[in-house]
């Protein structure tokens, strides 16, 4: 078992409920979510685990998009002091098991939520054939992007990933969509797409400037041979 601790508002430990409840229900992973949000793979996992701490109004606004509410938070708690929370994890089997508790004393604690995913590692095993056709599904979904133009402009993974699921009409995994993408990301001359923030919140992806739109398709057919 893991445990991560942190003196924290009530409110902001509902966030984080909030947040990971979303996040369970759509079968996302700390990391598809991420994706999602346009920040680095670690960032929700930070999140959860108290390593770090982001209450933003930007933030708060890329869940609303993600999730697709307009309010996911629970009621303010008004004049709220800051209590010791810690964040319990641990795996049986192939599931992961979240607990969180609220220290009211130091010899009293509460449990203000539990809950529970699968190991993102067993569903790869368990699904290989589902995994390959997704992969394959985002390859060609890409590819008509980036013939479209699409890349033209930045364009969030969040936009990306329902693109994605429009053109082949079925769910995808983000995860999927992010492995197939960053493999058409990198410098000027080594792949056609770069990842920027600029003075954005969230990373966004673009062609390069410059780059030729027939080099662009060269490179897909290469490192997409399936196609």
């Amino acid at each position: 078992m893991e445990k991560f601790s942190a003196e924290c508002s009530l409110t902001y430990s509902s966030f984080i409920y909030c947040m990971m409840l979303n996040r369970l229900s759509r079968g996302y992973s700390a990391q598809e979510l991420s994706f999602l949000l346009g920040q680095d793979d670690d960032f929700v996992e930070n999140l959860e685990r108290f390593k770090r701490f982001d209450f933003g109004v930007e933030l708060y606004q890329q869940l609303c998009k993600v999730f697709g509410h307009p309010s996911f938070l629970h009621q303010q708690h008004q004049g709220e002091n800051e209590l010791r929370h810690e964040m319990h994890i641990w795996k049986a089997s192939d599931t992961i098991f979240y607990r969180m508790e609220c220290c009211k004393s130091e010899f009293e604690s509460i449990v203000l939520f539990q809950l529970t995913e699968e190991d993102s590692d067993t569903r790869v095993r368990r699904y290989k054939n589902s995994v390959e056709f997704d992969c394959q599904q985002s390859q060609r979904a890409l590819k008509i992007m980036l013939e479209n133009d699409v890349f033209k402009k930045p364009i969030s993974g969040q936009e990306l990933h329902q693109l994605v699921e429009y053109a082949v009409e079925s769910h995808v995994h983000p995860i999927y969509v992010k492995t197939e993408l960053e493999k058409l990301v990198g410098r000027k001359g080594k792949a056609p797409l770069k990842r920027t923030k600029r003075r954005s919140y969230a990373y966004r992806y673009v062609l390069h400037p410059g780059m030729d739109l027939a080099d662009a398709i060269d490179f897909v057919n290469q490192k997409f041979e399936k196609l």
